[in-house]
C-alpha cells in the first residue's frame, strides 16, 4: 500500500489536481479568518487574540490529523511503529511552519495593507523555488523555471492591483516581517520534506500541527488574548471547525505531496493562494474586485506553473 500511495501521489495529474486542491483550501482560509473575527469579536489590533484564534484553529487541525493517520494506518502497526516519531523535526517544523510564520504573518498583516501584504506572501512561492535548487541537486534553476517563477509572481501582483494601489514605505514590522513569514513557508517545505523521509507524512502533518497549536495558544493567552465564544454561537464554531479542516487536509496532502516529489515542482502552486484568496473573497465576502485583473492574472500563474514543472 505504501508503494501504490507513492504511484499515486507521483502521477502528474494526480499531483496538480491535489496541490490545487490545497491552495484553493488556503484560499478560502483568507475570507474564512476574517468572517471569524467578526463571529468571535477578535479587533484587527488585537494580536494576542489573534494568535489565540490561529492556535486554536491548529490544534483541532493537529487532533483531526492525528486520528486520520491512526485510522488510515490502523492495519499497519508494525510498519507505523518502526517509522516512529522524530520529535526534534515535528517541534522545529511545527515551530517555523505553524508558529513563526503566523506570528510574522499577522504582525506583519498588521502593519501593512492588504495588497501589499498578499503580494509579498505571494513570494514564498519563488523562495521556495529557489531554497529546492540551492538544498537539491535534481532541482536545477533553469531559464524556463526562473521564468515560471517570474510570471507566476505577476499573476500574485496583478490580482492585487485590482484592490488598490500599493503605496507606503518598507517598515520592519509590516514588509519585514511579511517577508520573514515567506521565508518560514520556504524553510518549513524543506523541513517537512526531510523529516517526511523517516516518518508518515500524515502522521507528521498531524503532531506538528498541533505543537505549532500549542506554542500559538500559550503566546495568544500570555498576550491577554480572548476569543467570545458566547457572541460566536453554533455559527462560529462551525466555521473554527471548517478552517480546522481545511488546515488538516491541505497541510496532511501537501505533506505528502512533497514528500514523494520534487519540492520546487509543488511549492510553486503557492502563486494560486493569493489568486483564489481573491475570488473567493469576493464570493463570500461581496467584495468589490476588478474582474479583469483576476482574468489576467491566473493564466499568468498557470503558465508559471506550467514552466516550473516542464523543466524535468
Amino acid at each position: 500500500m505504501k508503494n501504490g500511495q507513492r504511484n499515486l501521489l507521483q502521477k502528474r495529474g494526480v499531483v496538480i489536481a491535489c496541490a490545487v486542491l490545497c491552495t484553493l483550501l488556503w484560499g478560502s482560509a483568507f475570507p474564512c479568518v476574517k468572517t471569524g473575527y467578526n463571529f468571535f469579536d477578535i479587533k484587527p489590533e488585537n494580536m494576542g487574540s489573534q494568535m489565540l484564534f490561529a492556535g486554536i484553529r491548529f490544534l483541532l487541525a493537529g487532533c483531526l490529523t492525528i486520528a486520520a493517520s491512526f485510522i488510515w494506518e490502523r492495519d499497519k502497526k508494525a510498519e507505523r511503529k518502526k517509522s516512529g516519531l522524530s520529535i526534534r523535526g515535528i517541534l522545529l517544523l511545527g515551530f517555523v511552519q505553524t508558529f513563526l510564520q503566523y506570528v510574522f504573518y499577522y504582525i506583519g498583516m498588521a502593519h501593512v495593507s492588504g495588497v501589499k501584504g498578499a503580494i509579498m506572501n505571494g513570494t514564498s512561492a519563488f523562495l521556495c523555488v529557489i531554497t529546492a535548487t540551492y538544498f537539491y541537486k535534481e532541482e536545477s534553476l533553469g531559464s524556463k523555471r526562473l521564468f515560471g517563477c517570474f510570471l507566476g509572481m505577476a499573476g500574485v501582483v496583478i490580482v492585487n492591483l485590482g484592490k488598490g494601489g500599493i503605496g507606503g514605505n518598507f517598515s520592519l514590522l509590516g514588509e519585514g516581517f511579511m517577508l520573514i513569514s515567506a521565508v518560514c513557508v520556504a524553510l518549513g517545505a524543506l523541513i517537512s520534506k526531510e523529516v517526511s523521509r523517516s516518518m508518515n507524512p500524515l502522521t507528521l502533518c498531524g503532531w506538528q500541527l498541533l505543537a505549532g497549536g500549542v506554542m500559538l495558544v500559550l503566546t495568544g493567552t500570555l498576550t491577554g488574548g480572548q476569543c467570545n465564544w458566547n457572541k460566536a454561537g453554533v455559527s462560529g464554531l462551525m466555521l473554527l471547525f471548517y478552517m480546522a479542516f481545511l488546515s488538516a487536509a491541505a497541510f496532511g496532502l501537501w505533506t505528502a505531496l512533497l514528500k514523494y516529489n520534487q519540492m520546487g515542482q509543488i511549492t510553486v502552486f503557492n502563486f494560486l493562494i493569493p489568486v483564489f484568496g481573491t475570488i473567493l473573497s469576493a464570493i463570500i465576502l461581496r467584495e468589490n474586485i476588478w474582474n479583469l485583473y483576476v482574468v489576467c492574472s491566473l493564466p499568468l500563474v498557470c503558465v508559471g506553473i506550467y514552466l516550473v514543472n516542464k523543466t524535468d
